[in-house]
């Protein structure tokens, strides 16, 4: 009747919160670097997937520094493996899922940025 007990709680709340801690970081980082290079933050929200932010675009190169922002803050936070196995592991997650290119994630952005100055490059030639 162990699984009645709520031993289990502790981890997995535990889990939830660095994770959220994690997530709220990640923003953070956009935040500050969309700020230092004056793009326009619209909104910072929450909703079923997490926490968002909503920004104008800017340049390519400036939405390029903005998107990597939030992952790179994941990195570092990563370090802290070492006094939380699961707020390093959080982080790790956090920064290797961001930099993907799934729809709405860092990694689009970044690639949809990279095409675009792809694209502007060759024209110019």
């Amino acid at each position: 009747m162990q699984f009645l007990t709520m031993e289990w709680f502790l981890p997995v709340g535990q889990g939830f919160l660095l994770g959220l801690l994690a997530m709220t970081l990640h923003e953070a980082g956009h935040l500050v670097v969309a700020l230092a290079v004056g793009i326009k933050v619209k909104n910072v929200g929450l909703r079923w997937k997490g926490i968002y932010t909503v920004r104008e675009p800017g340049p390519p190169m400036k939405n390029i520094l903005v998107s990597l922002a939030g992952p790179m803050v994941n990195l570092i936070l990563m370090m802290t493996w070492h006094w939380s196995p699961t707020f390093g592991l959080a982080n790790l997650c956090f920064a290797l899922f961001n930099v993907l290119p799934i729809e709405g994630s860092d990694g689009e952005r970044i690639m949809r940025c990279w095409r675009e100055m792809a694209k502007a490059t060759v024209a110019s030639r």
